[in-house]
């Protein structure tokens, strides 16, 4: 049996970057972690707000060891639910933020298992991803939930009608 690696998706035909920057807002950025290999949403966020240092991270993110230096911010957009354990990553994250630092956190909120993304080990309730964040001993500053997909496009499918009912991405930013 082949084994597929599961942080690794079908690049999307066009990468959108417009729910990351409505939530960030406008902002100068100092030493960035992009959680994850390099990727095109990664870049386009680089490129829109003119990052000068950003860094990635490789490797397996539910053995990975984060240490050393610390990063101003750190973006984690659609990496949690990837991981078997989500809660390893968070305490590796703190170890690399310094006090004043950022982490832009994205994660698919709950959705019935028939619409479940066979990438996905976790989908969160707003409850258990609360007490995620709580457990990793780090703060929520601010939470928002989005709804990624154009309203008309809810109309194309069974599934993509299903998914205007349940389909959302929660938003945070959080502090060590």
């Amino acid at each position: 049996m082949k084994y597929i690696n599961p942080y690794i998706c079908k690049p999307a035909n066009k990468i959108s970057i417009n729910c990351e920057v409505d939530f960030i807002g406008k902002r100068k950025f100092g030493k960035v972690l992009d959680i994850g290999e390099e990727n095109t949403k990664g870049k386009l966020l680089k490129k829109y707000y003119n990052i000068k240092k950003m860094e990635n991270t490789n490797g397996d993110l539910d053995v990975i060891k984060l240490s050393g230096l610390y990063y101003d911010e750190i973006f984690c957009f659609e990496v949690l639910e990837h991981l078997f354990n989500p809660l390893h990553l968070l305490l590796q994250i703190k170890k690399v933020m310094g006090i004043n630092s950022i982490l832009y956190l994205s994660v698919p909120k709950h959705r019935p298992y028939f619409l479940k993304s066979s990438y996905h080990y976790n989908e969160f309730y707003k409850v258990d991803l609360i007490n995620l964040i709580k457990r990793a001993g780090l703060t929520i500053v601010k939470f928002k939930t989005i709804r990624r997909r154009k309203f008309w496009k809810h109309f194309l499918g069974v599934r993509l009608f299903l998914r205007l009912f349940f389909d959302r991405t929660y938003f945070l930013r959080v502090m060590s």
